[in-house]
């Protein structure tokens, strides 16, 4: 297991450097955008440019991002971030395919290795993943805060931030659980890195339409994503126990099928 995990992480350290730094360097942005508007006073004229459509659709919860707070939790719920964690949980979650089709399963598998090894170290690798990328959010933000000096500003409790990177991390896990489960189908990489991530795409778009079009809420239970009701859990009335174990439960579901569909199937 230790010379697969090795592989596994020297083989996407770029990426998973990369992300990590992109991740720290948003939260950096964040809270430097969110403490000059807030020395200036600005975040009433804030609440004018949101659209339409989300002051309807969210009500008050609105106006929760026209505050410090709001700014800087949002950081933790920006579609960017949302994304970018997922599909850094898919890209190592997928390397089963890769190896599939590149032939190296031969090789791993002539060793007299348990398939399900395979599975098992890209399911760590993936986690492992989640845990440095939330972790590396906070240290974002723990370094923004005293880089551009927050004190007296309305920071996000700790409690708070804990809970929108446990939500966020159930999120990215769940997504993970996904690809692993199409990469044990899948022969090509591409075909199911490109697929899982179009689909978590599609997932975000789908609950952020729902905010303002009540017919698209009758399917919006299927995303991902409206698991992870950020604003919610900003006001303090989100069900964030029973969200977080309807991801992980969706994620282990769709490990099991992993699990069953690589050790039955023709590499």
């Amino acid at each position: 297991m230790i010379p697969l995990l090795r592989r596994s992480i020297a083989q996407g350290r770029f990426m998973l450097l990369g992300v990590l730094v992109l991740l720290f360097a948003f939260q950096l942005i964040i809270i430097a955008q969110a403490a000059e508007v807030e020395r200036t006073n600005a975040f009433a004229s804030l609440a004018n440019l949101m659209p339409g459509f989300m002051q309807r659709g969210l009500g008050s919860r609105a106006m929760l991002l026209a505050t410090f707070r709001g700014t800087v939790a949002f950081g933790y719920f920006h579609p960017v971030v949302c994304i970018l964690v997922a599909v850094l949980a898919m890209y190592f979650a997928t390397e089963p395919a890769h190896e599939v089709e590149a032939g190296l399963v031969d090789l791993e598998l002539a060793r007299a290795v348990p398939r399900h090894r395979l599975v098992t170290r890209s399911l760590l690798v993936a986690l492992f993943a989640l845990i440095g990328a939330t972790t590396m959010m906070a240290f974002g933000t723990w370094a923004g805060s005293r880089l551009f000096d927050t004190q007296g500003m309305a920071m996000p409790s700790l409690s708070l931030r804990a809970q929108l990177l446990g939500n966020l991390f159930a999120v990215a896990a769940c997504l993970g659980g996904f690809a692993l489960m199409i990469a044990s189908f899948s022969r090509r990489w591409s075909t199911a890195f490109t697929s899982v991530g179009l689909l978590a795409v599609i997932g975000y778009l789908v609950d952020f339409v729902a905010i303002g079009w009540r017919p698209m809420r009758v399917v919006a239970w299927m995303s991902p994503f409206h698991y992870y009701p950020a604003l919610s859990v900003l006001a303090g009335d989100a069900p964030t126990a029973r969200n977080i174990v309807v991801l992980l439960a969706a994620g282990a579901a769709f490990i099991a099928v992993a699990y069953w569909q690589f050790q039955r199937r023709d590499v």
